[in-house]
């Protein structure tokens, strides 16, 4: 199967994390021909894909024309990470108002002025998504299993807070830290919380997330609806 890996405005490190799977690295290379990475060889393939990886999100015109593009000649499209899947952080500029001074300080001509931040899914159809900065890698290898033997990927449906649970992880809502588990999609094993960091949501919304109740609980522990919906704007969620 020929895969491409593409980047549209990203910092690459999702694709970098593709390449990190280290001793699973030559079992995928078994099954999968690497046609094109842009931080691996130099060149285009004119031909198509079976599966095109794409991280980041279009933030120019010609972004989305690539983006376009690559839809076209691919079987199967994946969302690489965040970025990819809801925006990432280059969403800020515009759900902060930032998108209005850039304007102001380049022109309106500007590559920069045409930021567009969204995830590829608004632009394109979008056959699986990775969720994750970066996205996680056992997660890549179940979905290349999934596609190669032509079987259903399943998103996971459920918290960070449950993974949290299985752990038997003290809670650090309860202890007054801005922790985003309980409306952030489960699949990371919970590796901030784990390690005595608070979740900053950055493998976005999960299904049956309880955002009223959330914003309640970071109320009464004292924040503010600025540095709340600051929590929320950073991977370009729902805002409360």
């Amino acid at each position: 199967m020929k895969i491409g890996i593409f980047s549209l405005s990203s910092c690459s490190g999702c694709q970098i994390e593709f390449l990190n799977l280290e001793s699973h690295i030559l079992d995928l290379l078994s099954i999968l021909e690497i046609s094109e990475a842009q931080i691996l060889m130099t060149g285009n393939h004119d031909g198509d894909f079976d599966i095109v990886f794409i991280e980041g999100s279009p933030t120019t015109e010609h972004e989305v024309e690539l983006l376009r593009s690559l839809r076209k000649r691919s079987g199967l499209l994946v969302a690489l990470g965040t970025c990819a899947c809801y925006g990432g952080v280059q969403r800020m500029v515009e759900e902060n108002g930032i998108k209005h001074a850039v304007r102001m300080q380049y022109g309106e001509s500007s590559p920069v002025a045409s930021l567009i931040p969204r995830g590829i899914f608004e632009y394109v159809n979008v056959d699986a998504k990775l969720y994750g900065c970066p996205f996680e890698r056992k997660e890549l290898l179940e979905l290349v299993k999934a596609l190669v033997m032509d079987m259903e990927y399943r998103d996971r449906d459920y918290s960070v807070c449950t993974e949290c649970v299985l752990r038997e992880n003290d809670c650090l809502l309860e202890r007054g830290e801005p922790c985003m588990g309980p409306v952030t999609r489960g699949g990371c094993a919970a590796r901030c919380p784990s390690n005595g960091m608070h979740c900053t949501g950055c493998r976005g919304e999960y299904p049956d997330m309880n955002v009223e109740s959330h914003v309640r609980i970071l109320k009464s522990a004292g924040y503010s609806d600025e540095e709340i919906r600051a929590l929320y704007n950073k991977y370009a969620r729902r805002m409360p």
